[in-house]
């Protein structure tokens, strides 16, 4: 299963207009804007850890990723909904159907944390061509919970082949078989590795940061996430961390891009508004080569970008682009704010 690349708002060389840049290099943000005009502490008050990299941002905040590709597997994060899935499961469990499908096994893989239940198609293998040809399909899902009462589920799938347009001889025993493999590539690829995790915990370690957990790994399975982390308080801004986007061979860069896709609406705006170009050009963050656009729109709407390097990770903060009205913070303000929360920035390990 190959994961599924997030889009993101994407920036272009509109700005003929652009002030030329000195490129950034992890200087202090005293160096490039007012940041005495900030608290730097409370913004930088405890660590964050999202994906593979951590920032210091302040305490007081809410984050979350709805949908994440984690080593081949598509993982869908449902907030606050563990007691209701655990109810659901069980209640499939007993009436022997999910909807159409037939109940086939659930297991408890680990007390209060972990479940998996396997589902069939209820179809019979003479009479579907479908059947006949590619074979019984089956469901594997995975359930499992970490710090909150955030529910992670994890889906899988395999065939039972058929035997001469009829079920195998040995159906049921195929069938055990292959369970048995779903849960052991669960556990391999999830639950052995899987703990949790403090929030303002970072590991000294590879590996994954989910909300209240930690996947430990070698640092090289491919992970893919859109995380958004608002702050009390804040409402006017948000930022943004775009795990997994790895540029391909001639992909254009950030200073490459068009601002926004063809057709989106934050193009249409543009179309009307146009934009200025506050910064651009390349910046190295905690020795991560890698270019940053900032822009202005519509009097006090804002948009920072840094991407580093090959597409991974890209860290996007957005000031006023919620409000009608944009944001009361002032130019120097944003740029204090992005320029104190940027060079926090580094990988886990």
């Amino acid at each position: 299963m190959k994961p599924t690349a997030t889009v993101l708002l994407t920036v272009s060389l509109l700005a003929a207009c652009a002030p030329a840049v000195s490129p950034l290099t992890e200087r202090n943000p005293s160096m490039t804007t007012a940041s005495s005009s900030i608290d730097t502490a409370y913004w930088t008050e405890q660590p964050y850890c999202s994906g593979r990299y951590q920032l210091r941002l302040p305490s007081q905040r809410h984050h979350g990723s709805t949908h994440i590709d984690y080593n081949g597997w598509s993982v869908m994060v449902m907030f606050n909904d563990w007691d209701r899935n655990v109810r659901t499961i069980n209640r499939f469990k007993r009436s022997g159907y999910d909807g159409t499908d037939i109940v086939v096994d659930t297991r408890t893989l680990i007390p209060d944390r972990a479940m998996m239940q396997v589902t069939r198609s209820d179809f019979s293998w003479e009479r579907s061509i479908t059947i006949k040809e590619k074979g019984m399909p089956y469901e594997a899902d995975l359930y499992f919970k970490l710090d909150d009462n955030d529910a992670y589920i994890v889906r899988g799938y395999f065939y039972i082949p058929a035997e001469n347009g009829k079920a195998p001889a040995n159906w049921k025993a195929k069938e055990k078989e292959l369970i048995d493999g779903m849960e052991k590539k669960f556990r391999q690829d999830f639950l052995n590795n899987l703990r949790v995790r403090q929030e303002f915990e970072v590991p000294n370690r590879h590996g994954i940061c989910l909300i209240g957990g930690f996947i430990a790994d070698d640092g090289k399975k491919p992970f893919t996430a859109h995380t958004t982390v608002g702050f009390a308080k804040q409402h006017d801004m948000s930022l943004e961390i775009m795990h997994g986007d790895e540029l391909e061979k001639g992909e254009p860069t950030l200073l490459q891009r068009d601002i926004a896709p063809e057709k989106s609406a934050l193009a249409k705006i543009f179309k009307i508004t146009g934009y200025r170009t506050i910064r651009q050009g390349p910046r190295t963050i905690n020795g991560m080569s890698g270019t940053e656009k900032l822009i202005k729109w519509d009097g006090n709407k804002y948009m920072l970008i840094w991407e580093r390097d090959g597409g991974n990770p890209r860290v996007m903060m957005q000031f006023g682009t919620e409000k009608k009205d944009g944001t009361k913070r002032s130019e120097a303000e944003v740029l204090a704010i992005w320029d104190t929360v940027l060079p926090t920035l580094k990988p886990i390990k």
